[in-house]
């Protein structure tokens, strides 16, 4: 012991020197410092409890002053030493063993040891870092009230998707900052409680108290023990969450709110968003007695001899339903109408319609017209009779006879015709395909010679397009009506034929009733009709038609091809002069030849597109409009042949404002300015 005091008298001594050279061997001592500079103080420290200390820069000019009348260990000098230093506005901040000592303000953003709430407790003023999870609590509203008990070097912050709370400060403040959150981190009493509704709506009721209950909040400033509502539809129950006072007022309330009225049925106006009132109304008829079925109710109601205990009604013009039904009905009557009333998915079909004939025709034949009679045969047009009738027709004829009696006889003159300027033959011949030779002697011989050869490939297409709500019919047609002879009546003596004319649809027919499915995958009943005029017979007009009736199972975007060949016709006739036509070579003066060849191909391609909302719409309207407008653009660049000072006319850009001329009024307002500024301009000329 007497050791131990030598060396704290030269410790003191030292100290008060400015210079420490001795070791400490005891186990305690006492010190006593005046305006000793910090620097030697923790050189002093430093050989007393053997730690090693890295010195800031910053820690200089200051005098430290300890006054002790107990003996300490290394420890309780070691936490005297981090209260000296935290004093003085410094710190020390353990890294690996080594400690460094600088400014408080610093340490912020050093290494400063990070702790759990599990980790090793202090009591003395060393700088750490504290991680605490907060569990009953919402750690926001901790924050504001603990961040003054923080001292100003120090640091506190939340992370809110875990509930913690990041502290930064001394040991010592952090032990009474994590004691004061233990104290309010408790668990509520609070539970849980199911109420099932007898009467009234579960939803309505949740809805009133959440009204009541916010007033109320308002009225008291926040609290963390807010009553909680949810509303199980399924069930008609109401989910409450509340401590034990605040759950016995809430039952109470409900309990009142869920009382029966006189009146078993309430009156309700809906307003549909989408559906058909007309419709819907149907099907809530057939849904309320299915439910009376079910619960075996047969209650009468106030409307005469009515026996159901609801009614509903639909108002077309505001698109609504106005609903008269026991609470427990208008509640299935309000679930049904919730999922029934949604936005309805459409369907746009693009299809492409394509027809490829092939059609050959080949005729050759000879015919003749003699004084006796002509060789004609009817495959060929036209006939060499029609041709000769033309020219005589053109040539001048009798057109008719003038009859007179002069001294009892008959005199009768035919006074020869002018002609009729060939409009006969040019009627004759303006039918005639091919090549046609002819010669006459004009007296007894006359000719004809036809050659054709047509082949034709041709290509028809058409792309219809069109835009349907789920399960719903969309038609297209594009042709002509023609008139189709139904019936025909004569009169008494054959006089007065009446006939029946009904109208017919030709042309391009395209029914389609999309059905979309789970997956955007679309079920389509298509009906397909391409029709056309053949001709006419001596009854009536013949029509073609090709039909396709089929349902396909198609994918979002997918495109489906249907038909194939339906026509392959090859038809051979051949008239002849018997014995004339049968010579070789020579043979072929005396007869006519056709072959017809007919192949007709339809097939049809249809892509159907599911269009969930307004930006489907865009999109398939801006691809329609883009293409109409780079067709314009061609056209433009390839300019008018025969107009080449006139420009074609193009669409603005989509989406781009249009460019529309002004109106009348402000072209008759523009007009008057200008008159009046011209006015103005001839009245100052003058002075």
């Amino acid at each position: 012991m007497k050791s131990f005091f030598g060396v704290a008298a030269l410790t003191a001594m030292a100290i008060f020197l400015s210079t420490v050279t001795f070791q400490v061997s005891a186990a305690k001592a006492t010190l006593n410092l005046k305006e000793t500079d910090i620097e030697v103080f923790i050189e002093s420290v430093s050989r007393i409890t053997g730690k090693t200390f890295i010195i800031d820069p910053r820690v200089k000019n200051k005098k430290v002053t300890v006054i002790s009348q107990h003996e300490m260990d290394e420890e309780e000098i070691f936490a005297l030493f981090l209260s000296v230093l935290q004093v003085h506005q410094f710190t020390a901040v353990e890294t690996d063993g080594i400690y460094k000592i600088e400014q408080l303000q610093a340490a912020k953003q050093d290494s400063v040891p990070v702790y759990s709430e599990n980790g090793p407790s202090f009591s003395g003023d060393q700088v750490i870092t504290r991680v605490i999870k907060v569990d009953n609590i919402d750690v926001g509203q901790l924050v504001p009230l603990l961040r003054t008990l923080v001292s100003t070097q120090g640091h506190m912050a939340q992370y809110k998707p875990t509930n913690v709370m990041v502290i930064h400060d001394t040991s010592a403040n952090l032990e009474r900052i994590v004691k004061i959150i233990r104290q309010i981190d408790k668990e509520s009493n609070e539970e849980i409680q199911v109420i099932p509704m007898q009467h009234a709506s579960a939803s309505e009721v949740v809805r009133i108290l959440e009204s009541l209950e916010k007033k109320s909040g308002q009225a008291k400033g926040p609290t963390t023990n807010v009553p909680r509502f949810v509303a199980d539809e399924r069930t008609n129950s109401i989910l409450l969450s509340a401590d034990a006072k605040a759950s016995l007022r809430l039952r109470a309330l409900i309990a009142r709110l869920d009382s029966e009225i006189s009146d078993s049925g309430n009156t309700k106006v809906i307003y549909l968003k989408y559906a058909n009132a007309e419709e819907l109304a149907t099907l809530l008829e057939g849904v309320g007695e299915s439910i009376e079925q079910e619960e075996g109710k047969d209650k009468p109601t106030r409307r005469g001899g009515n026996n159901k205990a609801y009614s509903i009604k639909a108002h077309a013009e505001t698109n609504s339903l106005v609903i008269t039904a026991a609470p427990d009905i208008m509640r299935s009557f309000e679930s049904v109408i919730t999922q029934l009333d949604l936005r309805r998915k459409q369907v746009h079909v693009e299809a492409i319609i394509v027809e490829i004939s092939d059609n050959r025709v080949k005729e050759l034949g000879v015919q003749w017209a003699t004084e006796a009679g002509l060789i004609n045969f009817t495959n060929s047009s036209p006939s060499i009779a029609q041709v000769g009738a033309g020219v005589l027709a053109y040539n001048g004829q009798d057109q008719g006879t003038t009859t007179t009696i002069i001294d009892g006889n008959i005199v009768t003159e035919t006074p020869p015709s002018n002609g009729d300027n060939g409009a006969a033959l040019g009627q004759v011949l303006a039918g005639a395909t091919g090549a046609l030779f002819g010669f006459s002697d004009d007296e007894s011989w006359a000719g004809l010679l036809k050659v054709l050869a047509t082949d034709t490939d041709s290509n028809v297409l058409s792309t219809p397009s069109l835009t349907t709500l789920d399960n719903e019919e969309a038609t297209i047609s594009i042709g002509q009506e023609i008139p189709v002879i139904t019936g025909s009546t004569l009169g008494n003596n054959n006089s007065n034929p009446f006939q029946s004319v009904d109208r017919k649809d030709v042309g391009i027919k395209l029914k389609i009733t999309p059905q979309i499915n789970e997956g955007d995958s679309v079920i389509l009943k298509i009906e397909q009709e391409v029709s056309s005029i053949a001709g006419a017979t001596g009854a009536d007009i013949v029509t073609n038609k090709r039909q396709i009736n089929t349902t396909v199972l198609a994918g979002d975007g997918q495109t489906i091809v249907l038909g194939g060949l339906i026509d392959d016709d090859i038809q051979e006739s051949a008239q002849k002069v018997p014995l004339l036509g049968d010579i070789p070579i020579l043979g072929y003066l005396f007869s006519s030849r056709a072959t017809t060849k007919i192949k007709r191909n339809l097939m049809v391609f249809i892509r159907p597109s599911i269009i969930s909302d307004a930006s489907g719409f865009d999109d398939i309207s801006s691809r329609k409009y883009n293409f109409m407008r780079a067709q314009q653009l061609d056209w433009q660049q390839r300019g008018v042949s025969l107009m080449p000072t006139i420009d074609s006319n193009v669409m603005p850009k989509w989406n781009d404002e249009l460019a529309l001329p002004p109106s009348f009024e402000e072209t008759l307002r523009q007009h008057d300015l200008e008159m009046q500024k011209k006015a103005q301009e001839a009245a100052e000329e003058n002075q």
